[in-house]
């Protein structure tokens, strides 16, 4: 058969050009529709034009209907391993450690900000410092006399010989309460001494009983001395170590206090215990920016010399070693969201032909957009290589849906004409009826007909397009 001559454009033809072309070529030599009654078309397409027509045959299968659904995904960071770093003191940067790329390691020293505030910090820790040792030298102290003494204490209460006292507490340490309490026991022992050589001669009649009295009193008043100097002594010394001890934690407390309020600046422990500042001069003053965690540089916006005020960004670091893919889902498809919560999804991208990315889906989105009609959905992947690139447009494949099973055709099978759907059934020969059906689900390989068609009809599952056009052409002549 010798085609005509608008066949021979095929190469300098698009394919749709071709079928077009095909079907006004074939309606020229070939038989008109019949109409049958039951208001379907019959085409009459002889057998012998089928494979120049593409015109293919096969039953509709009854299966689980599955469709691998594909989204356009991007490439975004990590947003819960970006940080943008602002420094938390004003000053002017004296030192920039890094440039824009770089990769940093967590607590790595970024810049150094010379900081008035800072260095006032430092020192007032350092003064806090030096109270805090020379609290707890006098309470040491203290504590080491008030022991001594009561020491003392205890020997006088039990009226000890003062020549025991001094060889048992002699080299220690009392302060003047060694020469207070001695002096008053001593001043009681001659009055005791006293009365007891008044009363051994007042039986001769050598004194009078006026003289014994009168020591007696003078006896009575120095033991009420001495026992007074004793309980104001044991007195003094609680108090004074109290007192000490309490100076201790005072000072205890404004150093934890001016600690804290370094670290709240952003020193680390390394700054905060090695303040010296004869050693460190101006120095002191430093204050170091330090990597959050560890990452890259993707923004820099510091140089040195710099004036910087708590609310300007310095820089940004992300993590890239794993990224976000942000996907949005059609409202048709908003049914599938809830089984993939917490379910792996392949990616592929044009940049990395043949190869295959994984994401965890995290967030199936609440909300849809009212423009779009779309529900965000959010995945996490491990990035370590960095090859998915922030920005970046990846393919997704949503796993495939199953539901029970049900009669489908290949997509290629089902035409549609004047929002009607329809198939061709082939009747024999070269007879082909126009069929019209009800369709459900429908992807892109596999049709759902719900209604209009039985399972073991042979339909045209390719080519269909030469039947349409037949049918149209022939419905128009008509007109």
């Amino acid at each position: 058969m010798t085609l005509p001559p608008f066949f021979r454009w095929r190469s300098q033809r698009k394919p749709s050009y071709f079928i077009f072309a095909t079907a006004i070529a074939l309606s020229a030599s070939l038989p008109t529709i019949v109409r049958s009654e039951e208001t379907s078309e019959t085409v009459d397409f002889p057998k012998e034009q089928w494979e120049i027509a593409g015109i293919q045959l096969s039953k509709p299968v009854k299966q689980r209907y599955s469709e691998q659904i594909r989204l356009t995904g991007m490439v975004s960071l990590n947003e819960d391993r970006l940080s943008h770093v602002y420094p938390i003191v004003e000053g002017v940067v004296d030192q920039v450690a890094i440039a824009l790329g770089d990769v940093v390691e967590k607590d790595q020293m970024l810049a150094v900000v010379h900081s008035r505030e800072v260095g006032q910090a430092k020192l007032e820790l350092f003064q806090a410092r030096l109270e805090l040792e020379i609290a707890e030298a006098k309470s040491k102290v203290q504590q080491e006399l008030s022991g001594n003494t009561n020491q003392l204490l205890d020997a006088l209460r039990n009226q000890k010989e003062i020549s025991e006292i001094q060889s048992q507490l002699q080299n220690r340490n009392m302060g003047e309460y060694r020469e207070r309490l001695l002096n008053a026991y001593a001043d009681y022992l001659k009055a005791q001494a006293d009365v007891v050589r008044l009363e051994g001669i007042a039986q001769s009649g050598a004194v009078s009983g006026k003289q014994l009295l009168a020591a007696q009193t003078r006896r009575n008043a120095d033991l009420a001395t001495f026992q007074a100097r004793i309980e104001q002594i044991a007195f003094e010394l609680q108090s004074a170590v109290l007192m000490t001890s309490q100076a201790v934690k005072s000072a205890k407390t404004r150093v934890a206090v001016a600690i804290t309020s370094l670290k709240i600046l952003g020193c680390n422990e390394s700054e905060v215990q090695t303040i010296d500042p004869i050693q460190q001069g101006e120095s002191i003053s430093h204050y170091s920016i330090r990597a959050p965690f560890g990452g890259t540089v993707i923004a820099k916006d510091v140089t040195l010399g710099e004036q910087i005020r708590r609310d300007k960004q310095l820089l940004t670091i992300a993590d890239l070693s794993t990224v976000w893919i942000k996907a949005d889902v059609y409202e048709k498809d908003v049914p599938l969201l809830s089984a993939l919560a917490g379910r792996d999804l392949e990616l592929s991208s044009e940049a990395w032909p043949g190869q295959t990315f994984h994401a965890k889906v995290f967030y199936t989105g609440e909300i849809m957009d009212e423009a779009t009609r779309t529900i965000g959905m959010r995945a996490i992947a491990e990035n370590k290589d960095h090859l998915l690139k922030p920005g970046m447009f990846v393919t997704i494949e949503l796993p495939a849906t199953a539901t029970q099973e049900s009669v489908q055709v290949p997509a290629t099978a089902v035409q549609q004409y004047e929002n009607e759907t329809f198939v061709f059934v082939h009747e024999g020969d070269g007879k082909f009826a126009r069929r019209d059906v009800t369709v459900g689900n429908r992807g892109r390989q596999w049709a759902v007909i719900e209604k209009g068609l039985a399972a073991d009809e042979t339909i045209v599952t390719s080519g269909g397009f030469i039947l349409k056009s037949k049918m149209l052409e022939g419905l128009l002549a008509e007109e």
